[in-house]
């Protein structure tokens, strides 16, 4: 067992850590001019190096108290079909993939080279839940793109028709899922920031939200925390994703992190929902906030308020979700100092 490892209670203390009583902060958006799931690191390795520099500058800019460290270019991975050649979709026939499987080599490897250029600080990996990477697969294209309209609809689509096969296809992805997380583990990550969200369409109820996509998250939770005392949970309202907190209160998930604004859940609030544990977040991350165009006056005071609000007990300040890639770099620094 590596030395990160066996440290593995130590890190929500050190995360917590503060002087003169302030609370942590942090805030991160994605390095890449077009990050996201249809990125390739494999076919384009600019965009790990790149990724790789980039975390550098900016940490050098901002001065987080820790560091969500980006899989940009390592956000999907290609699954391990036992009928592959002759297969009539993508999730049937699925089996864990290698241990040895470049995904995590990559993984392990951008981990590594993050943790050795961010001063010392906390890291902790972006992962992305297996119904996230399943709905994804399922809407791509030969050329590797994704109509991302069609992602939560595809997914229904199969749970409804198909439920055994998608199933036994999410519990392939999950053990896929824990092979990265020790991958990140090894290369150096303190923790890891898990993404997940409730399925976007109507037809999946509370009942299918916790078979199709709780029962996975809360094994990853279970498998993560061996490593970690201080792995985030992030309920992501990315592109106006709606959820219901109360489904994710039961994860076994030390920091919690959603969008306060969307959900119209403040911190303070979450706190009454997530009891006992660590809430992260406050601001909001589009270019339609203050983070993103408010003067220094502005975010400073939105930053006070966010504290003042929630309190200094078991708090982060930091943003919903990724703030966009053109924000002005003094803004961030203006909400770091605030909250310092």
């Amino acid at each position: 067992m590596s030395e990160n490892m066996s440290e593995q209670k130590k890190v929500l203390a050190k995360l917590l850590a503060s002087k003169q009583g302030r609370v942590p902060v942090s805030f991160w958006h994605h390095f890449s001019a077009a990050s996201g799931i249809d990125l390739d690191g494999f076919k384009h390795p600019e965009i790990i190096s790149g990724n790789v520099t980039s975390t550098e500058k900016y940490v050098e800019d901002i001065k987080p108290d820790f560091v969500k460290l980006m899989s940009d270019g390592l956000f999907n991975h290609e699954f391990n079909q036992e009928n592959g050649d002759t297969a009539t979709n993508i999730y049937t026939g699925l089996k864990p993939i290698d241990d040895d499987n470049p995904w995590l080599e990559k993984t392990h490897d951008l981990v590594a080279a993050q943790k050795k250029v961010i001063g010392g600080r906390l890291g902790f990996y972006n992962i992305f839940s297996p119904t996230t990477l399943l709905k994804w697969a399922l809407t791509e294209d030969e050329n590797g793109k994704h109509d991302k309209s069609k992602v939560n609809g595809a997914l229904a689509d199969i749970i409804i028709s198909d439920p055994e096969n998608v199933k036994n296809a999410l519990d392939a992805i999950a053990e896929d899922v824990k092979k990265q997380i020790f991958a990140a583990i090894s290369g150096g990550a303190d923790g890891i920031y898990y993404s997940t969200q409730e399925i976007q369409d109507d037809r999946i109820d509370d009942n299918l939200f916790e078979k199709f996509v709780a029962e996975n998250d809360k094994d990853i939770f279970e498998y993560a925390n061996q490593f970690s005392d201080a792995n985030i949970l992030h309920i992501c309202g990315g592109g106006g994703a709606r959820n219901n907190l109360v489904l994710f209160k039961d994860y076994d998930a030390p920091v919690v992190n959603w969008s306060t604004d969307l959900e119209d859940i403040p911190l303070e609030e979450g706190k009454k929902i997530f009891q006992g544990k660590v809430v992260l977040g406050g601001l909001g991350n589009t270019a339609n906030d203050v983070l993103y165009k408010g003067s220094k006056e502005e975010i400073q005071k939105e930053v006070d308020r966010v504290i003042n609000a929630a309190g200094t007990d078991n708090v982060i300040i930091g943003a919903n979700c990724t703030v966009p890639r053109d924000i002005a770099l003094e803004n961030l620094r203006w909400g770091v100092e605030a909250a310092k």
